[in-house]
């Protein structure tokens, strides 16, 4: 069925494949309501939204509008992460426990933190479970993860973390820094380069621009499967989608808010080799570094996978549009990508959540295919 929507914005003439394909996906009927921007060389060059914010479709997705992207915000932590690094204050080969002494319990006290960014803690999930109200309380959450036991036994095995990432990277940012992650991305990475990122908890006063998320289809009464990934996603309780709980909660991994423009800037500091519009936030080195690939092979959540820091790279199962892009993608469908070789960074944020099948939804693909066809030019 085809969707009835307004375009607004811009499109650099040598980025109109990600107009169309925004296009096609709206007139699918795969949007409800999403933004899609590309940074060039720094410059914004896409910035494009449309749709409705709300599943009534009586609220329109304006320009400020933000959404909940999820796993997206990885990006953002692991950027966090590599500021400290570049500023000596954190050590990737020490151990998580000299930063953080209870994380060593449980045959977790050689988990390094490069693993931990790389998602071989050995902590993917909660055993046993939590309650999405249990997500709340940070020195209670943090202290669970910090008891439970190695899930491997203290062997280094690649697993993604989808939740416990965030607690796990944000406690060694707190114990490091004093701060909070998401006050030290707030200070330290938004303000300085303009980017409307949270990572939540939302500012009260933006609540107001939260589009609501809808399914694209009925969400399943099952919607993992059996076995480790099924056991990792049952963990965790998700709540109420659009309560006030959830828009006021530290779930650093999964509760940010953003649109395909701030989801863009963010990338664009690696895109950039560490800088945007001239403000350094990481060196050429660490910038590149976290490109570099850090570990390949069977992810047992995710199938076969090559992570740079914390961020996919290219390979089969996992493409990205250029051989050295890193990307990241958010539960139901958002998408941030960053390309050194050309210096490209695109953000994706719809409402939509879709759970197609294969490692690139229907939606992507032609947000995907749009880029394979442009990049080669710029480079």
């Amino acid at each position: 069925m085809t969707a009835s929507f307004e375009l607004h914005g811009v499109c650099h003439e040598s980025f109109l494949p990600i107009r169309e394909a925004l296009v096609s996906n709206f007139e699918n009927g795969l949007e409800i309501g999403a933004s899609v921007a590309v940074i060039w060389r720094g410059e914004l060059v896409v910035d494009l939204w449309g749709g409705s914010a709300d599943r009534a479709g009586t609220r329109p997705w304006e320009r400020d509008t933000i959404v909940q992207v999820f796993s997206t915000g990885k990006i953002m932590l692991v950027l966090c992460m590599m500021m400290l690094v570049d500023r000596g204050k954190l050590d990737l080969d020490a151990p998580v426990a000299r930063y953080w002494p209870e994380f060593g319990q449980g045959n977790k006290d050689r988990v390094t933190v490069r693993q931990a960014l790389t998602h071989q803690a050995g902590v993917p999930g909660f055993r046993p479970p939590v309650t999405f109200e249990d997500l709340h309380d940070w020195k209670a959450i943090t202290a669970r993860i910090a008891a439970m036991p190695h899930w491997f036994g203290g062997e280094t095995t690649l697993c993604y973390h989808p939740v416990t990432y965030g607690f796990l990277l944000g406690e060694i940012l707190r114990r490091v820094d004093g701060r909070d992650i998401a006050t030290f991305a707030r200070e330290e990475v938004t303000s300085r380069i303009g980017a409307d990122f949270q990572l939540g908890p939302i500012n009260p006063a933006d609540i107001s621009r939260v589009a609501e998320p809808k399914f694209l289809l009925p969400a399943p009464d099952h919607q993992y499967p059996g076995g480790l990934t099924g056991s990792i996603m049952d963990s965790v309780g998700l709540g109420d989608w659009t309560s006030p709980g959830r828009l006021s909660a530290l779930i650093p991994a999964s509760n940010c808010y953003a649109n395909g423009r701030s989801i863009a800037r963010v990338c664009s500091v690696f895109a950039g080799e560490g800088a945007v519009d001239g403000i350094r936030l990481l060196s050429p080195h660490w910038a590149r570094e976290t490109g570099r690939e850090q570990v390949s092979g069977e992810d047992l959540a995710l199938g076969p996978i090559r992570y740079g820091m914390g961020m996919g790279i290219d390979n089969r199962d996992f493409p990205a549009p250029g051989p050295n892009a890193l990307h990241w993608g958010g539960y139901g469908g958002s998408w941030g990508l960053m390309d050194p070789d050309s210096q490209v960074a695109f953000g994706y944020a719809p409402n939509t959540l879709d759970f197609g099948g294969g490692t690139i939804s229907p939606r992507l693909a032609g947000f995907h295919q749009a880029l394979m066809d442009i990049l080669p030019g710029l480079t």
